[in-house]
C-alpha cells in the first residue's frame, strides 16, 4: 500500500472517530446515534440489515408541524374576526386556508407508519409499545391534566362566536378526575387533542398491519386499507370509526412504503410530474368545493376524499425534495422536527391567548388584510413560543421533559 493510500485511510479513520466523539460530546449514546427518531438524524435500515443516517424523515416532521400550526393560526382569525360565511372575503380566506393546510395530521400518520417499518419494527414489540407509552401517552395525559384544570372553553367559543377566556376547573377533585378521564379518552381537553386517541388506535392496529405485510398471501390486503379513506370520511369534532379508518389508511401507506422505501422513492421520482399534477388538480377542486359550499355525496365527504389524495401526493413530493437535500437540510427544520410533538401540544393554547387579547382590543370584524397579518403573527408566535417553551423544558428537566411535554 502506498504512503498516499495509507494517509487517506488514516484521514478517513480520524473523521469517523471525530463523528463518534462529537456524538458522545452531545450526550448521545450509540443507541441514540443509530436509531432514535426524535434526534436530528433518523437511522434507516438498508436492505443488507445495516444502518445508515438520513435526516429527511426527521425534517418531514418539521414540515408537518408547520402546516398544523398554520391551519389553526388562520382558521381562528377567520372564524372569530370575519366569519367564514359572513362575506365573500371571509369565504375566500377560509377556502385558501383549508385547501392549503386542512388534514395536515395525515402527514403525521404517514411518517409514523414510515418510522415503524424503517426504524422501530426491528426493536421488538415490547420496545415499540413501551416507547409509545412513555413518549406519547405520558405527555398526552400530562397535558390533559393541565388543560382540564386550566381550560379554554373552545366549544362554547365556537358555538357563541365569541372568544371565551381560560378558566380554572370548577368542581370537586372527583369531578376533576372524572373529567380528566373523559378528556383522555376523547381528546376533549382542547380541540386539537382529538388526534392522540386516534394515534393510539393506529399503534394498536400496527401488529395486524405488520402481520399482513409479512405474509405473501395476505400482503394484498394492505391495498383496501390504504384506499378505504376515499369512501370513509373523517368527522370532527366527534369521534367516528370513519375517522379511524381515514387515518389508518395513511398510516398503513407509511408502513407499506417503509418496507420497500428505496423502491418507493424511485417510483415517486419517476412519477413526480404526475404527482405534482394530482396535487395541483385536487387543490383546485378543493378550492372550488369550498367556494361553492359543496361537500357531501351521500355519506361521503368529497372534500375529505380530495384531501386524502392531495396530502399523500404532497407528502410524496416533499419527501422526495427533502431527500435530495440530505446533509444540507436547514437546521431550523431539524429543530422543528425535534420539537414537533411538544409544538403540537403547546401552539393552540398560545394562539388562544393571542385571540383573547385581540378580542379585548380589536373590533370583532377585521378587514381581510388584517386577518392575514394577525394570522401570520399568531403562526409565528405560536410556533416560536412553543419551541422556546420546549427548549426550556428540555434544559430544565432533561430527557424527562419528553414524558411530560413531548419535548
Amino acid at each position: 500500500m502506498t504512503h498516499s493510500a495509507i494517509s487517506r485511510w488514516k484521514a478517513l479513520i480520524d473523521r469517523k472517530a471525530a463523528m463518534v466523539s462529537s456524538a458522545r460530546s452531545r450526550g448521545w449514546g450509540m443507541a441514540d446515534v443509530i436509531g432514535d427518531p426524535v434526534r436530528r438524524h433518523v437511522a434507516v435500515g438498508d436492505r443488507s440489515g445495516g444502518k445508515r443516517f438520513i435526516g429527511h424523515l426527521h425534517a418531514f416532521r418539521g414540515f408537518a408541524i408547520l402546516n398544523i400550526v398554520a391551519i389553526h393560526a388562520w382558521w381562528a382569525q377567520i372564524f372569530f374576526f370575519r366569519g367564514d360565511e359572513a362575506a365573500i372575503g371571509g369565504r375566500v380566506l377560509n377556502a385558501v386556508n383549508e385547501t392549503l393546510f386542512h388534514d395536515s395530521t395525515l402527514y403525521f400518520a404517514l411518517i409514523s407508519g414510515l418510522l415503524f417499518s424503517l426504524v422501530l419494527q426491528s426493536r421488538g414489540w415490547g420496545t415499540f409499545f413501551k416507547s409509545k407509552l412513555l413518549n406519547v401517552a405520558s405527555p398526552y395525559i400530562a397535558m390533559t391534566l393541565v388543560f382540564t384544570w386550566f381550560a379554554w372553553d373552545w366549544r362554547g367559543s365556537v358555538l357563541s362566536g365569541e372568544v371565551e377566556a381560560f378558566s380554572s376547573f370548577d368542581g370537586s377533585a372527583t369531578d376533576y378526575l372524572a373529567k380528566v378521564g373523559e378528556n383522555v379518552l376523547s381528546g376533549g381537553a382542547i380541540f386539537h387533542f382529538w388526534y392522540i386517541p386516534i394515534l393510539s388506535l393506529l399503534y394498536v392496529a400496527t401488529p395486524l398491519l405488520a402481520w399482513v405485510l409479512a405474509h405473501a398471501s395476505t400482503r394484498w390486503l394492505i391495498w383496501p386499507v390504504i384506499v378505504a379513506p376515499l369512501a370513509f370520511s373523517r368527522t370532527f369534532p366527534d369521534f367516528s370509526w370513519g375517522t379511524v379508518i381515514y387515518f389508518v389508511g395513511a398510516y398503513a401507506a407509511g408502513v407499506f412504503i417503509g418496507t420497500q422505501y428505496e423502491r418507493a422513492i424511485s417510483i415517486i421520482h419517476r412519477h413526480r410530474n404526475a404527482l405534482l399534477l394530482v396535487a395541483v388538480l385536487t387543490s383546485a377542486a378543493l378550492l372550488a368545493a369550498y367556494l361553492l359550499d359543496y361537500d357531501k355525496l351521500g355519506p361521503i365527504s368529497v372534500r375529505e376524499t380530495l384531501f386524502y389524495v392531495q396530502k399523500l401526493s404532497v407528502a410524496a413530493l416533499v419527501l422526495l425534495h427533502l431527500r435530495s437535500l440530505e446533509g444540507r437540510i436547514p437546521e431550523w427544520l431539524n429543530t422543528l422536527g425535534t420539537y414537533a410533538f411538544s409544538i403540537y401540544f403547546l401552539h393552540v393554547p398560545i394562539q388562544a391567548l393571542i385571540l383573547q387579547l385581540e378580542w379585548q382590543f380589536f373590533p370583532h370584524v377585521l378587514p381581510g388584510l388584517a386577518i392575514v397579518a394577525m394570522g401570520a403573527f399568531s403562526f409565528v408566535v405560536g410556533l416560536m413560543g412553543s419551541v422556546m417553551l420546549s427548549g426550556f423544558a428540555r434544559n430544565v428537566m432533561g430527557t424527562r421533559s419528553r414524558m411530560l411535554l413531548g419535548a
